[in-house]
């Protein structure tokens, strides 16, 4: 079994796929900014910053595989993403680890400022002589579910998404790190292509909300959502769909 450091090991994704790690064997350690998170009880806190680099290098100390999935949508994207990528490959070089970079669908034909960041990552991970694969995902079922708790959704004429559940992914990335470095890997996408109005529709029965629609032109990076380039139609490799994960969470009435 390997020793495996998970670098934003306390998000959406780190959540989930590091109980997994556990229950196959590995030894993990969880990378986090703050300096106590929570983890789970077989695995080793570490704290270090990514966008610094501040406690990389003794982060990744003799780890065997670093799963890279600290990432920041909205604040100091290129820092978390390009610097922080950057001080993150070069640590699992030094080591000869294994990195194991989670990118998105689409980002290398995207002109959305994120994605446009992570494929720039994509970049520095391959160019950074570590051993190394990259997992592009489509969008997480949580991640479109916070896009669509709010009371307006800003829609394109043909939006659609492809949803995903972070513990499908999670599973994914259990095999990968259990595997040799493969580069880029087959893009791992859900089981549906779904358009806003589905997403939406399946939100109001299960959950009693859902966002009124504006519709906006698809110029821009939004034409680039509007032209389905962050779905992958050909690799439905997730199980869980999006009216089962929202009945998952459902509040029990009764």
């Amino acid at each position: 079994m390997a020793s495996v450091l998970v670098t934003g090991g306390t998000g959406t994704l780190g959540r989930a796929v590091v109980p997994l790690l556990l229950d196959a064997g590995h030894r993990v350690r969880v990378m986090s900014r703050r300096s106590r998170p929570a983890v789970p009880e077989r695995a080793t806190a570490v704290q270090a910053d990514v966008r610094t680099g501040t406690g990389v290098e003794r982060a990744v100390a003799d780890c065997d595989v670093v799963v890279h999935a600290a990432t920041s949508p909205r604040r100091r994207v290129k820092q978390t993403e390009v610097d922080g990528t950057r001080h993150v490959a070069a640590a699992a070089r030094a080591v000869g680890a294994h990195l194991v970079y989670v990118s998105i669908v689409g980002v290398d034909v995207h002109r959305f400022f994120y994605y446009r960041a992570k494929y720039a990552a994509e970049h520095v991970v391959a160019g950074s002589g570590a051993a190394w694969s990259v997992l592009r995902a489509t969008q997480f079922h949580d991640f479109l579910d916070g896009l669509l708790g709010g009371p307006v959704f800003f829609r394109t004429p043909h939006l659609r998404f492809q949803p995903v559940h972070v513990q499908d992914v999670a599973r994914r990335l259990v095999e990968v790190v259990a595997g040799e470095p493969q580069g880029l890997l087959r893009p791992f996408g859900g089981p549906e292509v779904l358009t806003v109005d589905e997403l939406v529709a399946a939100r109001r029965e299960v959950l009693g909300a859902a966002p009124r629609l504006v519709p906006v032109p698809a110029v821009g990076f939004a034409g680039d959502f509007d032209a389905g380039r962050q779905l992958a139609p050909d690799d439905r490799c997730g199980t869980t769909t999006w009216r089962e994960w929202l009945a998952a969470r459902a509040p029990i009435t009764g």
